[in-house]
């Protein structure tokens, strides 16, 4: 019990405090605990609680020692939660290309209303969930927003890396905000509860509550002072957005920024695969285009070319030259196959017989006669035995 009384977390950890705790004994027990008898008679268990009822402001203490063993891991995580909300709230108040797509997207919706209604001023952000709902009539897999991003996309090039100055509202929009401000409330209730502890002791003050207060009083006016900024910080951008703190709180109202960059992220990235679709497509009907128009050529080729080889040299002479580019692969071995077929074949041999051309009838020119020459003398040797 003295650990209790000298509020000591090293004797009395902290798991032993939650657990005396929950079975401190209730206002009727602590009655029947008074009017005992003879402590003899009691079990060990009920000589205990009979001893936690005679400590003086036994529920007030175990509550200061619950503050003292939690403070710290209170702390490391309120703060983060109190940073995140500043700065998602400070990075959307400043996102001037993220205004500018919302006065597109104002300018899309006076222009759709424009034939019921008149021209609007503002929208409310939960209209920003709808832009990715509303699909084309004519092509379901269009929505609005697929049409928004184009537009900006084309006219407003730069402003399609407007994400790059939300990128704080992902952490903000996990921030259970309720829970956040519930939590630092009791923590403030319990520092104040261990501060007014120290006053009420005075100089019996217990050394450990003594340094806990003096070691992280400093820390607790700065969490304070964090919280308070959060607050002002998020009321100010939420407001600058025609919403109210109270109605909207920071993890919804950062939840519905963070899913328009999303969903316009994913829009911008359909725009993009349908557009490669489109132009491959286009690519490919130019491509069989272009291969049927040269079918074509060449069937010209060819057919002009069995006109030159049957009409002679005369038509070839009259006709203007053939460009070899337009001869594709293959086209000589059919011209040859072709020319083979022009010439008579002889029944005794598979080889074609080429036509013989016409002699001319004119006379033909008195051959040239040469120098007159000696008759040769022919010589006959003689048997030289006859003689």
């Amino acid at each position: 019990m003295a650990a209790v009384h000298q509020m000591d977390l090293k004797t009395l950890p902290a798991d032993k405090v939650d657990i005396l705790s929950r079975i401190l004994p209730n206002d009727e027990e602590r009655k029947l605990y008074a009017e005992r008898g003879d402590d003899e008679a009691l079990s060990d268990e009920d000589r205990f609680m009979a001893a936690l009822c005679e400590i003086e402001r036994l529920e007030h203490k175990l509550s200061v020692m619950r503050v003292m063993a939690d403070f710290d891991e209170s702390v490391e995580l309120l703060e983060p939660q109190f940073t995140h909300v500043t700065a998602a709230s400070k990075c959307a108040r400043e996102a001037t290309m993220f205004h500018r797509v919302l006065e597109v997207i104002l300018a899309f919706g006076n222009y759709m209303n424009s034939g019921r209604k008149g021209s609007v001023y503002g929208f409310r952000l939960a209209s920003l969930d709808s832009l990715a709902i509303m699909k084309s009539p004519s092509d379901r897999s269009l929505t609005l927003l697929h049409m928004v991003v184009d537009s900006i996309e084309k006219s407003f090039p730069d402003l399609m890396k407007f994400g790059e100055q939300l990128k704080f509202i992902d952490k903000a929009s996990g921030v259970q905000w309720d829970s956040v401000l519930s939590d630092m409330k009791e923590l403030e209730t319990g520092f104040e509860m261990a501060r007014k502890e120290r006053a009420l002791k005075g100089e019996n003050c217990p050394a450990p509550l003594a340094d806990f207060l003096n070691t992280h009083d400093e820390r607790m006016k700065q969490l304070q002072e964090h919280a308070k900024l959060a607050v002002k910080t998020y009321e100010t951008c939420i407001e600058f957005y025609g919403e109210s703190a109270r109605t909207m709180p920071p993890n919804d109202f950062f939840s519905k920024l963070s899913k328009f960059t999303v969903n316009f992220n994913r829009c911008k990235q359909e725009n993009d695969a349908k557009a490669a679709a489109e132009k491959r497509q286009r690519d490919e009907t130019e491509r069989r285009s272009r291969a049927a128009n040269k079918s074509q050529q060449h069937d010209g080729i060819m057919r002009e070319l069995a006109e030159r080889v049957g009409n002679g040299n005369a038509a070839k002479r009259q006709r203007g030259k053939i460009d070899s580019q337009q001869i594709g692969h293959g086209d000589f071995e059919k011209l040859m196959s072709g020319l083979k077929q022009t010439y008579p074949v002889s029944s005794s041999s598979s080889a074609p017989t080429p036509t013989r051309r016409k002699v001319s009838s004119s006379p033909s020119p008195a051959p040239r006669v040469g120098p007159p020459v000696a008759a040769k003398t022919r010589v006959v040797a003689m048997d030289r035995d006859r003689q």
